[in-house]
């Protein structure tokens, strides 16, 4: 007799699997939609995503593709004429000598982290990551095989990660370095100087270095961006930049994203991308050849003033709350305030109740810091209008007033 399916036993699953987390900040925003969806009126400063519209000729350039019959399979790494113009941007900004074997494109600069992560590290492999951190860097690290190492930075530097950071904690296993600037959640930048020596470092020992370069437009007081591409011609067994279409264009829906490196690095990313899932979208595709070679400078400034107005006014802001500290972030659209003055009241325990407690008592969501590798903070994003931002400090003010 067939067993009913009431009485099988548990499912077994991978252990690769299991150990693997779900996004920590999916999680915020999944518990804040609920909450909107039954008529609650939360002030959601969780979400790293732009609240600008993507921009008309971005949209129109997708939507042309569907009127021309764009929809079937493309090139497996993406279309020759997107991997040109992104190798042609790097060129005109860098002095770089890549082509388009040099680039994969895929369905975000998430799925292009995790091409290369597999296709580098190694069981036992030991990858530095500055802490605090992109919550899926250690996952995927993990995920590989590999064993994720972490570098406290300090937030007395404003979090800013430092050569010194990274050579502290090497070892004979270290395969390789992520880095992400400017960094989700903290905003920091790194310096170009301190860039480099990691850089030669890194060629010194044979390890590979992968550069998020996502938030790449959004630098603010004079800070500038320094890209690890400025070295992957001297480099080119060494560096790997992954970039986004997501937050320079308010594409994330659009899923695209993509991977610089040796020609090596892309087979072997292409070599899993064929077996995952194929192609990126060909309209999307169609809209980021659009805005990487099309004039949409306005549209980016625009979203790049937005963001300077509302860092001006909410970091002061929330630093005049008492019990909450705030760095200046350099770039990005986040801060990341201390947040463990409070811990020891009402049950505030680590960033995750503490962000419980604003959702419950203050209806304002926010990002737990554990989830980035420093429970003492917690992650706000001012990807969100003026009127929002000033509502959402105001509940956080009188709902910590109260403990």
């Amino acid at each position: 007799m067939e067993r009913s399916l009431l009485t099988r036993p548990g499912i077994r699953l991978s252990r690769r699997v299991t150990e693997l987390r779900v996004s920590p900040t999916l999680a915020v925003m999944n518990r804040a939609q609920e909450l909107i969806a039954k008529g609650v009126d939360v002030v959601d400063l969780g979400p790293g995503e732009p609240d600008f519209p993507t921009p008309v000729s971005v949209c129109e350039a997708g939507k042309r593709a569907i009127d021309r019959g764009q929809t079937k399979y493309t090139a497996n790494q993406g279309t020759k004429a997107l991997r040109d113009a992104i190798a042609g941007r790097y060129n005109r900004r860098y002095g770089t000598s890549l082509t388009s074997e040099n680039v994969i494109a895929g369905t975000g600069g998430k799925q292009e982290l995790f091409n290369v992560i597999l296709a580098l590290v190694e069981e036992g492999d030991e990858v530095i990551i500055p802490s605090p951190f992109w919550v899926s860097f250690p996952d995927q690290v993990q995920f590989a095989g590999g064993r994720p190492v972490l570098a406290r930075i300090s937030g007395e530097r404003q979090f800013r990660p430092a050569f010194r950071d990274i050579e502290a904690v090497a070892t004979d296993r270290t395969r390789g370095v992520i880095i992400n600037s400017p960094c989700n959640p903290t905003g920091a930048v790194i310096a170009e100087g301190e860039l480099r020596r990691i850089v030669e470092w890194c060629a010194s020992r044979d390890c590979f270095l992968i550069f998020d370069e996502t938030y790449e437009f959004f630098v603010y007081d004079g800070a500038e961006h320094a890209s690890a591409a400025r070295w992957i011609n001297e480099y080119p067994d060494t560096v790997i930049v992954v970039n986004s279409m997501s937050k320079t264009f308010a594409m994330t829906g659009w899923r695209l994203g993509y991977a610089i490196a040796h020609r090596d690095v892309v087979g072997a990313a292409n070599k899993i991308q064929s077996h995952s899932t194929s192609n990126p979208s060909s309209i999307s595709q169609a809209a980021a050849l659009e805005a990487i070679t099309g004039d949409n400078d306005a549209d980016v400034r625009r979203m790049w003033a937005a963001y300077a107005e509302r860092r001006e006014w909410l970091i002061p802001a929330i630093n005049s709350i008492d019990g909450l500290c705030c760095a200046h972030p350099d770039g990005a659209f986040y801060i990341f305030p201390e947040v463990k003055a409070f811990f020891g009241k009402k049950g505030i325990h680590d960033s995750q109740s503490f962000a419980d407690y604003l959702l419950d008592e203050a209806r304002v969501a926010v990002v737990p810091g554990g989830a980035f590798g420093s429970d003492d903070h917690v992650r706000i994003s001012y990807a969100t209008s003026m009127e929002r931002l000033r509502e959402g400090v105001r509940r956080i003010e009188a709902a910590l007033a109260k403990l």
